[in-house]
């Protein structure tokens, strides 16, 4: 019998968390199978069990495995400006046809707020907490935000804009006329940016404050 080291099964969950997070947000979670998962990154559905004790927990860490990849894909494409512009970029380049299109490489929450409605518990807390991330996030980049205790409650706008971009790129995603999903996402695009992160806005950026 093969003995693995701790680093190497270690590796190997890794491997399974990335690929089912990218299979989950492409397909759903009910369109991807442990089977045809496993099979995906060279290992048997058997040795699924070795590393999680339901599909269930998979959801779960596949959820918290992308809430880093949140700021890597909107975020620090906008590091070289601050205060309303960098929001502006924000949501320019979340309400996109890139993200539209890309739904492996992109947030989670469009690609799985249906399924973690109907998920099980666990799933639905780690969601949550991806959530609660994205909204920081965002708040932290409206014009006049002030730095927030990690425990503070995220401000009621950023609760808006949050659901507003999320639901943009979610309807585009659905619809199946071509001009309909680009104009949800030019309204959605122009409505939020000037709601949000007008021109002329205050560039007050609490995430680069002291």
């Amino acid at each position: 019998m093969v003995r693995y080291s701790k680093e190497h099964k270690e590796q190997t969950r890794r491997r399974i968390v990335e690929a089912a997070a990218r299979a989950y947000r492409e397909q759903g979670v009910e369109g991807v199978g442990i089977s045809e998962l496993m099979k995906g990154v060279g290992l048997t559905h058997g040795g699924f069990y070795a590393h999680f004790a339901s599909k269930d927990a998979l959801v779960a860490e596949a959820c918290e495995s992308v809430r880093s990849g949140l700021a890597a894909r909107f975020f620090e494409d906008a590091e070289e400006v601050g205060g309303a512009e960098r929001l502006r970029r924000v949501i320019r380049g979340y309400v996109s046809r890139r993200h539209r299109d890309d739904p492996g490489g992109g947030c989670l929450m469009p690609a799985l707020a249906a399924d973690a409605s109907r998920a099980a518990p666990e799933v639905r807390a780690s969601f949550t907490r991806s959530l609660r991330g994205l909204v920081r996030q965002v708040g932290r980049l409206l014009p006049g935000a002030r730095r927030a205790a990690p425990t503070d409650p995220p401000p009621d706008e950023a609760l808006a804009l949050v659901s507003g971009m999320v639901g943009a790129v979610l309807l585009a995603r659905a619809a199946d006329d071509p001009e309909l999903s680009d104009r949800i996402l030019l309204a959605a695009r122009r409505f939020y940016t000037d709601a949000f992160a007008p021109e002329g806005a205050a560039d007050t950026d609490a995430s680069r404050s002291p």
